[in-house]
């Protein structure tokens, strides 16, 4: 019998869900069904026909029919949508942010403990190609500098820059120092929404790290750019144009071969960026494969479900991503 998947939301980002499980489900022996649609917006049976997939408009119809969840309807439902599967021990790949509060993020967490159900966070940029090309070189990173920006998208308003596009450098950058930030500033500004268009955030860990995040969503221009520097490298990464690279210091300075303290110019015969690059430092290109991220998510979704291997991006990572973003909020709102 194959794996019944249904995709419930169908939003902007909820079609681009129904499109990848609908193009896995037709591949060869890929043993997976896209069984249901679910949306409360009448127009949304015409894309349900047009996939010939059987279309609902009430979520709570799917009850027995689907075996596994696409959770993409407004943040604000993530609880009660997500709560209803998970309870009834279906799972689930929630979008992020996990739900609209810690509270109820918790509470999604416990109903996926209770009932043994698989909870899956849509933390996508794990799975963006360039950040999975850079895994290998990631250590511990002592500087973060993360900028996510676009121009307004009139879609996903429902919550603030921080919850719609800063979370996932939240989540990156809370992977990355393997801990929560023991202390939190942050300012940000409404320009088009009633929440925050413009956030910025500065997160120190208890190790030593700091990162500093942007975000935006009033920009004339889109850019998601990382920069990570560690003890013994530094990685600038494109999320956005599938791009990176890693610098670390050659073999012949790690052995203590080159003093560049005692170095000059006239010394070295040569310009100093050109015998910087040739004998300090070893610079690797990093390319990612051609797996769009969400692709990848699903696909890892769909592999943990049938394996019933724990998924890289669980529960417990959601809440804590939320728990800082709310930290973040809540800073905004004193100043």
């Amino acid at each position: 019998m194959p794996l019944r998947i249904a995709v419930v939301g169908l939003g902007h980002l909820g079609k681009i869900h129904a499109e990848i499980h609908a193009r896995f489900a037709k591949a060869k022996g890929s043993g997976l069904e896209l069984a249901a649609l679910c949306d409360v917006t009448p127009d949304s049976e015409a894309f349900a026909k047009k996939l010939k997939v059987p279309f609902y408009s009430d979520y709570r119809q799917l009850e027995g029919r689907v075996d596994a969840v696409s959770v993409v309807v407004p943040t604000t439902y993530h609880r009660a949508v997500g709560g209803y599967f998970l309870e009834r021990g279906v799972p689930c790949l929630i979008e992020k942010p996990l739900a609209k509060t810690v509270a109820e993020a918790e509470e999604l967490c416990a109903l996926a403990a209770k009932s043994g159900a698989l909870l899956q966070v849509g933390h996508v940029e794990r799975f963006n190609p360039i950040v999975r090309a850079a895994a290998p070189y990631f250590r511990r990173p002592r500087f973060i500098e993360a900028a996510r920006i676009s121009p307004y998208p009139f879609r996903s308003t429902d919550v603030g820059v921080t919850l719609d596009l800063m979370i996932h450098d939240i989540d990156l950058a809370v992977m990355l120092a393997g801990e929560e930030p023991s202390e939190v500033r942050a300012a940000g500004t409404p320009v088009f929404s009633t929440t925050e268009d413009v956030a910025n955030a500065r997160l120190e860990f208890p190790n030593g790290c700091v990162a500093n995040v942007t975000a935006s969503r009033v920009s004339l221009k889109k850019e998601r750019k990382w920069r990570i520097f560690q003890d013994d490298g530094y990685l600038s990464l494109d999320l956005l144009n599938n791009e990176g690279v890693f610098i670390e210091k050659s073999e012949a300075l790690k052995r203590g071969e080159i003093d560049p303290s005692k170095l000059s110019p006239s010394i070295l015969g040569t310009a100093a960026l050109v015998f910087q690059l040739e004998k300090l430092v070893r610079r690797e290109t990093l390319k990612g494969d051609k797996t769009p991220g969400l692709e990848a998510e699903l696909a890892a979704f769909l592999d943990c479900v049938r394996s019933k291997r724990p998924p890289l991006v669980d529960g417990a990572a959601g809440v804590r991503a939320l728990r800082v973003a709310e930290r973040v909020i809540s800073c905004m709102r004193r100043l």
